[in-house]
């Protein structure tokens, strides 16, 4: 949990096994697993802003009742979530994040 305050640095909260100043890295096949299932929900796990444009385009397509391009939309969500779990963890390994 990142706690910011007028100030103050960033509070990086301690989860089990990791110090304080390290977050986890976030999981491949958990990204893939909720993609796959939630579609664009899913997605926010791997990517906040990419989950909101994608929810807010999913709506766009279902309502317009194109399936095939909601199918199209789900496959974006997969392949955008595992690109994205995979850029945000090379990002803690190389300390940038």
């Amino acid at each position: 949990m990142i706690a910011l305050f007028p100030g103050h640095k960033k509070r990086v909260r301690a989860t089990k096994g990791h110090s304080m100043n390290e977050l986890p890295y976030k999981s491949v096949a958990a990204a893939l697993l909720f993609s796959v299932i939630l579609g664009p929900v899913g997605l926010l796990y791997a990517s906040f802003w990419g989950g909101i444009t994608m929810i807010f385009f999913a709506i766009v397509v279902f309502s317009a009742r194109l399936l095939f391009c909601a199918l199209l939309v789900w496959i974006i969500c997969c392949i955008w979530g595992v690109g994205a779990v995979e850029s945000y963890n090379k990002k803690l390994k190389s300390g940038v994040a």
